[in-house]
Formats: structure tokens, sequence, C-alpha cells
């Protein structure tokens, strides 16, 4: 017997097979046992999700006589008929190539013949969106007050190309992209009946790669097994499929963590020339800041699609950076993603985005950083509000007269020095006494000050004070007094 491609070997032919699609077939069950069968339906959704394979299974399950808890039994004439693509009464139609009037005209005259010997005459009509618009105008009568035969299922990719008098003519069920975890199984699943080991790894790859469609993911897996054989490891998909290895990427964000730039110029060189498009290479990279942003934010790694040993390395990294780190680096991937597709030089573009990702300051919210004064070695740089731009350009730029020793917290785990009570305590007294004194329209304080003209709106309670000032010079007062959230912290 010649090969059967798994796409088509391990085709669904029961509703209970069909994949991460639940919403659609208990809803088409439940039409079949209250017998509530409309005229018209659409299926929607991305490619190798199931569309027409459910429309197969929907038209058998209403045609098959020995139909049980509207499951068809895939034994009969009829169910046979229809699974290899040869039964008289359904007929499936490829919209692309059938695009005219007149193909639409011969459905028109056909429809009005009953079926020759099953119950319903059944127009499975693919890429539905290819029709013209003449065709469609032409559908539109027959499809609005077909007889009571007649069944049309409209398959989709496109379904925003397809005219609203259509859309409101059928009921429309959307098909929704599967999850890798889903995929994972169906290929586990098929790995068991063919004798083939796969390491896990390995099978997520595929999945991944697959982007959400069980067609393509079965089509990746026919590939791979060709070149590896029954042992299916995760280098012979990355050879395969020539895809960034996870490590690369972690090594990434450890050349961040040391700020280590002689070895961002070397990663950049290893990605070059290897052969990565630059492009996949950033999109994997801006995937995997995401995933570190998950982990961090969340506390927890089930929203990563990776099996659960990277899962568990993503908590561990996600822990040396913040999620304003990470918000950071997304946007300045996002950036680079942009400027290497329009830039003359794209290598150029790359590296210099991996060395500024190198460099980049830590950002430290306010309130880590109170906790942590003391110790270190790390100067205060220019504070940075997330203010709206109005309330930013009614104050002068506030820069930190003298450097401030704080605990960079990324980079020493070891906790605050002794004294880090006594500084904390003293801060809050001169806000407490910054305070007082606006409130009382007369600031008078013993620290070295600077003079600045404020006509923000006054304070709730206050009277309007648009005049000259004495400000204290403790950058951390300022920050609290401006309502900042974080400031940039220098690496030394």
């Amino acid at each position: 017997m010649s090969f059967l491609v798994s796409a088509r070997k391990y085709r669904p032919t029961t509703f209970n097979e069909v994949v991460a699609q639940g919403h659609v077939v208990n809803t088409l069950l439940n039409s079949i046992a209250l017998k509530r069968i409309a005229h018209a339906y659409l299926f929607s959704g991305p490619r190798g999700v199931g569309k027409t394979t459910t429309a197969r299974i929907f038209a058998k399950a209403l045609n098959c006589p020995n139909a049980s808890g509207g499951e068809p039994c895939n034994t009969c004439d009829a169910c046979e008929e229809i699974s290899q693509g040869r039964c008289i009464d359904v007929i499936e139609i490829d919209g692309a190539s059938n695009n005219g009037v007149e193909q639409v005209r011969t459905i028109r005259d056909s429809v009005r013949y009953t079926p020759s010997r099953d119950k319903y005459k059944m127009y499975i009509i693919d890429e539905v969106h290819m029709l013209s618009k003449g065709a469609f105008n032409a559908l539109l009568k027959t499809l609005e007050e077909p007889p009571s035969h007649a069944i049309f299922i409209f398959a989709t990719t496109e379904p925003h190309k397809l005219p609203p008098t259509v859309i409101s003519r059928c009921q429309r069920y959307d098909f929704r992209r599967i999850a890798v975890e889903d995929i994972v199984l169906q290929l586990r699943h098929i790995c068991g009946i063919e004798g083939i080991e796969a390491e896990d790894t390995a099978l997520f790859a595929i999945a991944k790669k697959g982007d959400g469609s069980m067609r393509d993911s079965e089509s990746i897996f026919d590939q791979v097994v060709a070149f590896s054989g029954n042992s299916l490891t995760y280098d012979s998909v990355r050879q395969v499929l020539h895809i960034v290895d996870q490590e690369t990427f972690f090594r990434v964000t450890d050349l961040i963590v040391t700020g280590d730039s002689s070895g961002g110029f070397a990663l950049a060189d290893e990605v070059v020339m290897s052969g990565y498009d630059i492009q996949d290479f950033l999109t994997g990279l801006e995937e995997h800041f995401r995933n570190l942003l998950v982990a961090k934010a969340t506390g927890e790694t089930r929203l990563i699609e990776a099996p659960e040993d990277i899962r568990t390395r993503y908590a561990t990294v996600a822990e040396q950076f913040s999620e304003g780190d990470l918000l950071r680096l997304l946007r300045l991937t996002g950036q680079t993603m942009q400027s290497v597709r329009y830039s003359a030089q794209p290598r150029l573009r790359f590296e210099v985005a991996l060395i500024d990702m190198i460099k980049m300051d830590s950002t430290v919210e306010i309130s880590t950083l109170l906790s942590t004064v003391g110790s270190g070695g790390v100067q205060l740089a220019t504070p940075v509000s997330r203010s709206t731009q109005s309330s930013r350009a009614s104050h002068t730029p506030h820069t930190a007269s003298t450097p401030l020793a704080v605990h960079d917290a990324r980079r020493d785990k070891s906790g605050s020095s002794a004294g880090t009570g006594d500084m904390v305590e003293g801060i809050r007294q001169a806000e407490h006494v910054y305070k007082q004194a606006l409130s009382a329209n007369t600031l008078t304080v013993q620290q070295p000050s600077i003079s600045i003209t404020t006509s923000s709106p006054p304070l709730s309670g206050h009277a309007d004070i648009s005049t000259h000032r004495n400000i204290p010079t403790n950058p951390i007062v300022q920050m609290l007094i401006d309502g900042l959230d974080a400031v940039l912290v220098q690496r030394t």
C-alpha cells in the first residue's frame, strides 16, 4: 500500500475525534438530537483546524442510517462514500475554481432534485470567499429558501470577505486556533500508533511551528520522521526546520544580566553566520521575553507554551528581572523588528539592538528603592515619571545633585546593610517636613537646595503657590512628591 500522509491517515471520522473544537461539536450534536437542522452553515477559522473535516462528519451523521447519539457508524455505504468523496448526494465544491455565476446556476438547478438515496442533499463549498460578487448574488435566493432536503455548508478562512447578506442567511461557527498542548497530545497519539519514540521538546517544537494548525503540524511531523526515522529528537527537528535553539535565547538574557557586550557581538555573529533569518530570531526573542514577563507577572508558568523543564527555567530566570525591565526589552525588540525590516544594513541594526539591551539601565520600583537604600555602588540617574505630558511640562526637570548609594536588587542578593532603617526614616521625615512647608506656603529646610518654579495645579486643600520655592535636593523625596513609580538605575 502506498504511503498516506498523517493529515489524511489520522483525519477525524467522528465528532469525538475532532480536536479542540468542543464548542462547535457540542452544538452540532445537540442540533441533531433535537432535530433542529438549519439549511445553511458557515464554518470559519484558521487553516487546518477541522472545518472541512467537521462538515464531512456532519454530513455523515445526518445521512447515516445507523447513527447513534449523533455519531456516524463509518461502516455503512453512505459513510464510506462520503469519507471517500464519491457520494452523489454530498457534493464538495472548491470555491476557488468554481467561482463564477455559471457554476452557481448549475448548483441552483440541481438543488431542486431530491437525493437519490440519502436523506439530505448537501453542498460543501470550501474557500467560499473566493466566489465572485455575481456568484454570491446568484446564490442568495436559493440560500435563503432552499428545498427541505438541501443543506449548504460553507467553509472559509476569511469570513470578512463574504457579503453580509450571505452571512445573515447562515448559522456561523467560528473554529479556534488549536493550542500547542492539544497538538502535542495528537502527535503523541500518532507516535504511539506508528511506533515512533519522540522527545517532548521535539513535539513541542513541531507544534509551535504548526502555529495552531493541526494539518500543518502533522505535515511537519511527517517531514521530520522522514529525516530521523523512528527516533524523533529535538536536534533532528531543529536541523530539519532550521529553527533557533531555545538555549540561544537564554544566552541573550544571561548576557543582559552580566552586561557582557563582547558576548553580545559574538552571539550576533553566530546568529548571522548560522544562516538564521534575523526577523525570525527577533520573533523568537520577543516570545522569549514575553514568557519571562508572564512568569514574573503571574508567578506561574501555565501560560507558557513549552515543556515543563523549560517552564521551570523561565520561572528561575524571571527572578533576575523586574517587570519594567521586561516591558522595555519587549518594546526594544519590537522596534528592532521594524527597523531591521526596512534597513539596508540589518545586521548592524541587530547588533546595536543587542548591545542596547545589554547596556540597558535597570528599572527599580520606588518601594524597592526605599527598602534597599544604604549599600552598594550604584548611582541614581535622572528620575523618569509615568505622569502625563502636561504634568511633566509644569515642573523643571530635577537631577540628583549628588550620587546616592542604593542597592541594586538584580546585582546583589545579599540584602540591605546596617543603617538602612535610619536612612529610610530620615527620608520619610524629610518628606513630612516638605509637605508641611508646602501647606504653609513657606519652605525652610536646612539642606542644600535648588530653586524651582512650578505652575502645576495646587494640591487638594491648599492654595495656589506659583512662586519660587526652595526644594529639598534629596532625590527620593522629590520622586515621592512627583508621584513617580520607578526610576532608572545605572549599572556598575
